[in-house]
């Protein structure tokens, strides 16, 4: 962590009666993140986009749409994200397809994973099951996304030794608790409108995926794709993303 940030986010600690061994327990908890933003204030004109909002996906022709027909989200370039920042594994090159449901309470969202040097073809908009019901799917607007490197904190002050006797000790204590992330959310800019975050920490709406034995793979936020106000994310075991079994990640609501 670059010195002028760790100097801020101490100050921040001391301006909001935060500890200092309670900062340094909630920093070292923070995970890196990357996010896919439309736009990322001070990128170079000729930087490549990351990934690619909306449109029709290109998949080999032997590969499914996934079987929840659920909208294709983006396409990801693997080989434009930033290189040993994430603390999960991604392939180092090829194409992440993500499709979600985002207009739904319920959510559901998968991905696909194009190798490199595929041959593709556009599919949809009209998807064809295998019982041979046709219907034509949800295309978003095509625009391009950004990656921005984003530390992401874990909020959930339960799990926190310290944080735990902090609040027991004083009644204010989850108002300061509540007032120093306003703070570090401003101090990392994690509250960037992205579109899509690949790893770090999400919150979710249901129990947490460390609580199942699972690390956050990615989230979609639905508000700035299509002003919707769900969000869907998904999680797994490292070894299964790794592997690429991005077929085996669990879905989860909240991001």
């Amino acid at each position: 962590m670059e010195s002028k940030l760790r100097a801020a986010i101490d100050d921040l600690g001391r301006g909001t009666g935060v500890p200092a061994p309670l900062v340094e327990e909630i920093l070292h908890r923070l995970r890196p993140s990357v996010r896919l933003c439309p736009d990322v204030p001070g990128q170079d004109e000729n930087a490549p986009p990351a990934a690619r909002l909306g449109g029709l996906p290109r998949m080999p022709e032997d590969m499914a749409w996934p079987d929840g027909g659920e909208p294709h989200i983006a396409t990801i370039d693997c080989a434009v994200l930033p290189r040993d920042v994430l603390d999960i594994e991604l392939p180092e090159d090829g194409h992440l397809l993500v499709f979600a449901d985002i207009v739904d309470a319920d959510g559901s969202a998968a991905v696909r994973y194009v190798p490199a040097g595929s041959e593709t073809v556009e599919r949809g908009p009209r998807i064809t099951n295998e019982d041979g019901y046709s219907w034509d799917v949800t295309v978003y607007e095509p625009a391009p996304l950004y990656a921005v490197v984003v530390p992401s904190f874990d909020d959930d002050w339960e799990t926190l030794p310290l944080a735990r006797e902090f609040m027991e000790r004083f009644p204010s204590g989850s108002r300061t608790l509540e007032d120093f992330t306003s703070g570090l959310d401003a101090l990392l800019d994690t509250s960037r409108f992205a579109s899509i975050r690949i790893g770090g920490h999400s919150r979710y709406f249901q129990i947490p995926p460390e609580e199942d034995g699972l690390t956050h793979f990615l989230s979609v936020f639905g508000d700035p794709i299509c002003g919707s106000p769900f969000d869907v994310a998904l999680a797994g075991t490292p070894e299964d993303m790794a592997a690429r079994r991005y077929e085996e990640l669990q879905i989860y609501l909240g991001g």
